[in-house]
């Protein structure tokens, strides 16, 4: 059965999640199993690269979740197109593409949950109406279960795959190396948004180079990433002291290049995490991994194997991960080469596509038993 799938997003920025869904369509469309078409915004970064993809675009847009006219232009694109399946990939449309079932009674509807967060006990709701639950990583699936309390039977775990034939594409590296002044240096660095002053907790990164400068005086940091909280962070680097040796490269695209130019990639999330893609794409340019304990993290790579874990929110507990592989170069090396061959066994795109296409097979064989 060939599925015609709607994707929908009302975003116009270029962000992770935005990226994930479509990669995740334009890896379907290509299995010839599933027809895919995104409805996102006419100027977004998705419209315009899913043209390129050669995957049918469709304007939509909403500033909220249960929005009349955002529903009916909705319930419009699934007649029109004869949708089977409605898959929301951001939480605020939730509602708006659980109401179209209420006109469209043919059509199912998938959630995909990225975020490891809460909802306000009157947003359970929307779980228990959908058809299917998809979670990025076995902590959000969990928590969806005991605070969400969404039926586990409901829920699927899908990994999302990466492009490792990308992720190598690092060509240019060596203009990183040469622009920070990075030859033959001991590269730490981290790479996620700067939302606010803890960020990803670039903060605690920043904190060990202080601890760490006078005994490494050839560390230096990468802090790659941009957001509302960047500005205060290089405040922060500077009262430090460390301003000099802590570099903030703003938002890079080709984030690939950045991360080539490390020797110790750290992801320092203090709060939520759903599933960290950057982890695994680390890994994959063979980088010994630093990674806190929090949501999904645990499940991007193999503590003692690809990378060490740690308590979030602590300066020392970084610092002391990064002595133990600076000073054992076997180690970090071990597990750079480890840390390859375990994402691109664990994350890779047929999983994802073919989990994907498990989940709309369920949900159309209850309606075919029906």
């Amino acid at each position: 059965m060939k599925y015609k799938v709607l994707h929908i997003f009302s975003s116009s920025v270029m962000g992770g999640a935005e990226k994930s869904m479509l990669f995740l369509a334009d890896s379907l469309q290509k299995t010839n199993l599933a027809e895919n078409i995104m409805a996102v915004p006419q100027d977004s970064f998705l419209f315009k690269e899913a043209k390129e993809k050669n995957i049918e675009a469709v304007p939509f847009s909403t500033r909220g979740s249960l929005m009349p006219a955002a529903i009916v232009k909705l319930i419009r694109i699934v007649r029109k197109h004869k949708i089977d399946i409605i898959h929301a990939h951001q939480g605020k449309l939730y509602w708006t593409a659980l109401a179209v079932k209420l006109f469209c009674r043919s059509v199912k509807v998938v959630l995909h949950r990225r975020q490891d967060t809460r909802h306000k006990f009157y947003s359970r709701l929307h779980y228990s109406l959908a058809d299917a639950v998809i979670a990025v990583s076995k902590a959000v699936a969990d928590g969806l279960v005991k605070y969400e309390k969404v039926p586990a039977d409901k829920i699927k775990v899908v990994y999302n795959g990466v492009n490792f034939e990308r992720m190598g594409m690092n060509a240019g590296f060596g203009d990183v190396v040469k622009e920070y002044g990075l030859e033959g240096k001991t590269v730490i660095g981290t790479a996620g948004a700067i939302v606010d002053f803890k960020g990803k907790g670039q903060i605690y990164l920043i904190e060990a180079a202080k601890q760490m400068r006078n005994e490494y005086p050839d560390l230096r940091c990468l802090i790659v990433g941009s957001g509302k909280g960047l500005e205060e962070q290089k405040a922060y680097a500077k009262k430090l002291g460390v301003d000099d040796i802590v570099f903030f490269t703003g938002y890079q695209n080709q984030v690939q290049k950045y991360i080539s130019a490390m020797d110790i990639f750290c992801l320092l999330s203090w709060d939520t995490e759903g599933m960290p893609n950057v982890v695994i794409e680390a890994q994959s340019l063979q980088k010994p991994v630093v990674v806190t304990n929090v949501g999904g993290n645990p499940e991007a790579f193999a503590d003692g194997e690809t990378g060490i874990l740690i308590k979030p929110s602590s300066a020392q507990e970084v610092v002391s991960a990064l002595k133990k592989l600076i000073s054992d170069k076997a180690l970090a090396t071990r597990y750079g080469k480890a840390g390859k061959e375990f994402v691109e066994n664990k994350f890779t795109v047929e999983n994802m596509v073919s989990n994907t296409l498990e989940v709309y097979k369920s949900i159309s064989r209850v309606e075919s038993e029906e």
